[in-house]
């Protein structure tokens, strides 16, 4: 007893120096956080947020009132009428691509794993694509001379072409096209991991398999359904290329009335007020998703073995159409590239080599594609070094601060191309960027970075990080650490996102048309200007080349994914 007054207080203050150290420890790991992410948040401030808050200060008036362009939108029924214009063919394109993707996405559900990745393959191939090579195709497709024409005249039912292409129903085609795999791959992603063996429990006790379905199933995929519609219905606002190549006059969308008030008007103010009155638009839709995609997380479970051997016959060729549809455009492309006709008409008469001679005798051509592999290249080495730190960073911290962290650094992927391009052209125009290779592979950049820290960041979470751990408790420093552990788990993982940013960056045709001049055209912005100036058939041949090289960036990419054992089963 009479050394116990000594003791305690020795225990308190050696209780006190554990706390004070593992205090020290957090507030230095989290310190290290923000440290991985501060490059990437740098850039996306400077180069991505800095642009859209000028645009902001922009579309308050300089001269008069101060709301003068808010007053002259809200009031004026043309402008309204572009964005009901907007909004009424997205919701179709919404709803058509839901229509189309939900039963694509339950029957993958139900394939092996062999023949799932098959299908992923008539998915991926569209979906990583150009947008303006796919637009470029239904512009051949739906002419009075394409396909679809071609083939309801063959069988005699119809006399007279009919007019498909510059009407509404072509931009709603065009875009449910464009943006059909993304809501299959969204929807999938969470009906995957359904339990099964509810619905299996409520058959084996009676129910019927569409009481089943309506009762179990549909409240389960309703995160899914919230979650896919959401993206698609922001992506079709911010649709730019599909309603000027596809549309008719009548139907203005949003980005071409941003795109006529810049580049026709020289109103940057009132464009800047459009832009931003569409990004609250989309935030508030944002918001929204995140909170539903919340409830799915907390509404799903584990799928177990979700596998099941055959699907019926009606399901199976259902999803045989929809693929063939999101392929067509490319195996109407092939032979086009090869036509002998001086003018696009499907099938080509003859074939000839004379597109691809006449594309690789071209300097402008030639330059033009080297130049975009040159920035793409440039954006994707960038895009993976700041988003390997970017993720490494997130995930260490706390689950609010990478909540946040990772709204912010995905955000490209969230909001219209069409609003950053407005933005970049302002800053660029102050800074002297306007027409640079520089410019331009920053741009790139940025729009590169969510798909390295998202492959990145997956990785992390299926890695043991008591490697690491154990490793810095030997003495060794955190470069050390990444460079014998860390990145030779990752590397894969970073080599797939800078290949997912390399095709971002090289198909990329929107912010170009902005902020590329004559001289720094990207083979994308030439392909534009080609395919609106006049219909070129080199126009085919640049799409196949451009399809080859996304192409093989896709393949390099899936070499890189790691072969698990029985995957074929």
């Amino acid at each position: 007893m009479s050394n116990f007054p000594a003791a305690y207080p020795s225990k308190i203050a050696g209780e006190n120096g554990h706390t004070l150290f593992a205090r020290f420890q957090m507030r230095k790991a989290a310190f290290s956080a923000y440290l991985l992410c501060a490059p990437a948040l740098v850039v996306l401030l400077f180069i991505y947020l800095g642009p859209i808050v000028q645009t902001l200060m922009c579309s308050f008036a300089t001269q008069g009132a101060w709301y003068e362009n808010y007053a002259r939108l809200f009031s004026t029924d043309i402008y309204w009428q572009s964005f009901v214009i907007t909004f009424r063919i997205s919701a179709i394109v919404t709803l058509v691509c839901l229509v189309l993707g939900y039963p694509v996405a339950i029957w993958l559900t139900r394939l092996t794993a062999r023949r799932r990745a098959i299908a992923f393959a008539f998915i991926l191939v569209p979906f990583w694509t150009s947008a303006l090579v796919r637009t470029y195709a239904w512009t051949v497709i739906l002419q009075k001379r394409g396909l679809i024409n071609v083939t309801l005249k063959t069988f005699g039912l119809i006399d007279t072409p009919l007019t498909l292409s510059y009407t509404t129903l072509g931009t709603i085609i065009g875009n449910v096209h464009i943006l059909l795999p993304a809501m299959i791959l969204t929807l999938y992603a969470v009906l995957s991991r359904i339990d099964i063996s509810l619905i299996n429990a409520a058959r084996s006790l009676g129910a019927r398999p569409v009481l089943a379905f309506l009762r179990i199933y549909l409240p389960l995929s309703l995160p899914a359904i919230i979650a896919g519609s959401t993206l698609t219905f922001v992506a079709s606002l911010g649709s730019y290329i599909i309603p000027a190549l596809l549309g008719g006059r009548e139907d203005l969308f949003v980005a071409q009335l941003i795109d006529q008030q810049v580049s026709k008007l020289l109103n940057v103010g009132f464009a800047s007020a459009i832009a931003m009155v569409l990004l609250v638009l989309c935030l508030i839709l944002c918001v929204a998703y995140a909170r539903f995609m919340e409830r799915g997380e907390r509404r799903s479970g584990t799928n177990g073995a979700l596998v099941v051997k055959s699907s019926s016959w009606r399901l199976s060729s259902y999803a045989a159409l929809v693929l063939l549809f999101l392929v067509l455009p490319t195996f109407v492309l092939i032979p086009l590239s090869f036509s002998s006709a001086r003018y696009q008409t499907f099938p080509p008469p003859g074939y000839s080599l004379q597109w691809y001679q006449a594309y690789l005798g071209n300097p402008a051509w030639q330059e033009a594609t080297f130049r975009s592999l040159r920035i793409a290249l440039a954006a994707a080495i960038g895009a993976a070094i700041l988003g390997t730190l970017a993720a490494l960073g997130m995930s260490r911290m706390s689950r609010l601060s990478r909540y946040i962290f990772t709204g912010l650094m995905l955000s490209p992927l969230l909001i219209p191309n069409i609003i950053f391009a407005l933005g970049l052209y302002q800053l660029y125009s102050a800074l002297g960027l306007i027409g640079t290779e520089t410019g331009l592979a920053m741009a790139h950049m940025v729009l590169g970075l969510p798909y390295v820290i998202i492959t990145v960041s997956a990785a992390l979470s299926a890695r043991d990080h008591h490697l690491a751990v154990a490793a810095r408790s030997l003495g060794a420093g955190p470069v050390k650490v990444f460079r014998f552990i860390q990145f030779p788990l990752l590397r894969n993982a970073i080599l797939a996102g800078g290949f997912l940013a390399f095709i971002a960056s090289f198909d990329e045709v929107l912010i170009a048309i902005f902020i590329s001049g004559a001289r720094t055209a990207t083979l994308p912005k030439m392909m534009w200007d080609g395919v609106t100036t006049e219909v070129n058939p080199i126009i085919s041949a640049v799409s196949v080349v451009v399809i080859s090289i996304s192409l093989l960036a896709m393949l390099l990419m899936n070499l890189l994914q790691p072969r698990k054992e029985g995957s074929s089963k």
